[in-house]
């Protein structure tokens, strides 16, 4: 068992006990053995030689020779004697030529009581005796030694001291066997204690000991129980909290009130790349974001309090960052967090947004425009000739059903977008439908100067999962683009397949799309020719990519600028799910 401070304690108190006590019975013992000694001295020795010596000064016949011969035989053993004359306060030697030992027993109301006194720096025993009766006789004063009370003393306190140190040994000794059993669970209490402090929390006390120790211990078990259902909630909490920050697609950093970081999430290293290895930096913060400003807006946040938001642009990305201080308890700012978004496709659905508006506006006002300036002339009677009104008649009902046209385009491209639009298909041959088509086309191709051909036998082609209607729908899409920007050359229609699919492909030796507008020939209004000139309205592909997306088919573009386009989409021979 470790050094207990308890036993320490205890066995401190102790010592400090039996050397008070033996302090004080040592004093006590001399102050009481002095005592008693001088009483022995003055009733066995003092005060009858004093009585004596008195008897031989104060009788008639006093014979000073006498006085001098008895008092002499004290001398010899070591005492003194003086007469003293209180009444004429004088005090002279009888024998030994020693001075009086102190002045104060000249103010002694009761001089006949014996007391000690000191002479020479040893103790003596001091009684005086009146010489004869009545008020004025001289006095005999008489100092005996008091032997042997200081060497007797010292040896009974060097015994006393010998015994003490004897008892503070046998005493600690028992002291440990008697404590020992009281302590040790105590001491366990405290390893537990000490254990539960370290985080060891599935440690247990001893609960088994009887009266308040085991209560303690029952109290620490139920706190460790405590602590480890806190703790667990806490981990609980704390790793569903890092699961939906690491989930989150948005970076997150978060610092403290010193500026240090504290967090970021994978999310971050996606959307901001982190430093170069090898590079060295001032401030550590810069290897998680190499970006002096943005750390320069969280210094901000932290020494004003006020939320920092702004957009940070680069090649092909747009970021969002919100910085925004963290308060504690005391709303004081303990820190910061940054949350950065990637908006590059909201803005280039907001780009698209203001793109279809004005394309739309554009669409509209053109046969509006064309309409107004034909119907104002006609309203205000200035065109006289029928065959004028009838020419103007020919665009206005021209232009109406562009209108129309566009605008049945617009609600269709909604219609699929939205889900709403059914599409029912069956198994069906296509190759009626496609040399149709490709006969009603060929008129329309040689009107441009073109030639359309097919270059697939159709008869041969499998049957294939479709709607009718819609997959002639896609071909006129297809060959109405595909006529419209080809200056020279041919249009031709071409199939291939396999045990899955039947692939069809309408190609074009036209003017071709530039590599950068290939991923967008089919969004909505979007034209390879930026000035508008009229040769549709942007619908048609939209329409034919939902379509095909509406019948779980793809569809495709190649193209090389100034060599031609080729579209080629999907259509499956068995039943497939619809996307």
């Amino acid at each position: 068992m470790k050094k207990s401070s308890v036993l320490i304690r205890r066995a401190a108190l102790f010592t400090a006990t039996v050397m008070a006590v033996t302090v004080a019975v040592s004093m006590c013992a001399y102050i009481a053995g002095t005592w008693i000694q001088l009483n022995v001295i003055a009733r066995g020795q003092l005060r009858p030689q004093a009585e004596y010596l008195a008897g031989l000064a104060g009788a008639e016949d006093a014979d000073a020779s006498k006085l001098q011969d008895a008092a002499g035989m004290l001398y010899a053993g070591g005492g003194y004697a003086w007469l003293v004359r209180r009444d004429a306060d004088e005090v002279s030697p009888v024998v030994g030529n020693a001075p009086w030992p102190e002045e104060s027993l000249r103010e002694r109301k009761n001089p006949l009581r014996p007391v000690t006194v000191r002479i020479n720096g040893r103790l003596y025993a001091y009684c005086e005796s009146a010489t004869r009766e009545g008020e004025g006789a001289p006095h005999i004063g008489l100092a005996l030694p008091i032997r042997g009370v200081g060497l007797g003393l010292s040896l009974a306190l060097i015994a006393i001291l010998m015994s003490l140190c004897c008892g503070i040994l046998a005493g600690k000794l028992l002291i440990g066997r008697m404590l020992r059993p009281a302590l040790e669970p105590v001491a366990r209490l405290r390893d537990a204690a000490v254990a539960m402090a370290d985080g060891h929390l599935d440690t247990r006390a001893d609960d088994r000991v009887e009266g308040e120790l085991g209560q303690l211990g029952k109290a620490l078990n139920h706190l460790s129980d405590q602590l480890s259902r806190n703790m667990y909630n806490l981990i609980v909490e704390r790793n569903r909290l890092r699961n939906m920050l690491n989930g989150l697609s948005e970076g997150i950093v978060a610092i403290d009130a010193d500026g240090r970081l504290t967090h970021t999430n994978p999310a971050l290293g996606r959307l901001i790349p982190r430093a170069k290895s090898g590079q060295h930096f001032a401030d550590p913060r810069m290897k998680t974001i190499p970006d002096r400003t943005i750390w320069a807006d969280f210094d901000r946040v932290i020494a004003t309090g006020e939320t920092v938001t702004r957009n940070l642009e680069s090649k092909d990305m747009i970021l969002r960052m919100k910085v925004t201080p963290i308060r504690d308890e005391l709303k004081a700012i303990a820190g910061a967090v940054g949350l950065f978004s990637d908006i590059t496709q909201m803005e280039r659905l907001e780009k698209t947004r203001r793109d279809y508006v004005s394309n739309v506006s554009h669409e509209l006002r053109t046969p509006l425009t064309a309409m107004r300036a034909l119907v104002e002339p006609l309203k205000d009677g200035m065109v006289t000739s029928e065959a004028d009104r009838q020419r103007y008649y020919d665009i206005i009902l021209r232009e109406i059903l562009r209108l129309s046209r566009l605008i049945n385009d617009q609600l269709e491209l909604s219609r699929l977008q939205s889900g709403t639009l059914s599409i029912q298909k069956t198994h069906m041959k296509i190759d009626d439908l496609v040399y149709d088509v490709c006969d009603r086309y060929a008129a329309i191709a040689e009107e441009h100067g073109l030639k359309l051909r097919v270059n697939t036998d159709f008869t041969q082609c499998p049957m294939v999962y479709a709607n009718a209607d819609r997959l002639e729908q896609m071909l006129i899409i297809l060959l109405d683009n595909a006529i419209k920007y080809t200056e020279k050359g041919s249009v031709s229609v071409s199939a291939r397949w396999d045990d899955e699919k039947v692939v069809i492909s309408v190609n074009d030796t036209g003017i071709g799309i530039d590599e950068a507008d290939l991923p967008y020939v089919f969004d909505r209004f979007y034209k390879v020719d930026k000035a508008h000139s009229g040769k549709g309205s942007g619908l048609g592909l939209s329409i034919a990519k939902e379509l095909l997306k509406r019948m779980g088919e793809d569809i495709r573009v190649t193209s090389e600028k100034g060599k031609g386009t080729q579209f080629s989409f999907t259509l499956h021979r068995e039943e497939t799910k619809e996307s």
